[in-house]
């Protein structure tokens, strides 16, 4: 998958989100990932074959909680399916991170 990084700063997410809390309401947190969705017909729809809730190993990192989500615009990328957004508590360290290729196992 690709990965991509975002941390609770306005340039990562809309100030109507940024209450940090993630979308299954947990605090936000390093350890944590994001899946993307798609706004279709009023409704948001997962577009990744992760889930949420999931728990989730990346090689050479460590393990994650899929517990957040956000959508990518065209003007943004195009990474819709195949990517996993990290949290970093710093918005510098997340735009540092750039955009990655990782290896994605889920755990069970």
């Amino acid at each position: 998958m690709t990965s991509t990084g975002y941390s609770n700063h306005p340039k990562c997410i809309a100030d109507k989100w940024r209450d940090g809390k993630t979308a299954l309401n947990t605090p936000i947190r390093e350890g944590v990932v994001a899946i993307n969705v798609d706004l279709i017909d009023g409704e948001w729809v997962i577009k990744s074959p992760l889930e949420l809730g999931q728990e989730i190993y990346i090689e050479g990192i460590g393990d994650f909680s899929v517990e957040d989500t956000g959508s990518f615009t065209e003007s943004n990328f195009k990474f819709d399916y195949w990517n996993v957004d990290l949290f970093f508590e710093d918005y510098e360290e997340a735009k540092e991170w750039g955009i990655k290729k990782v290896k994605v196992y889920i755990n069970e």
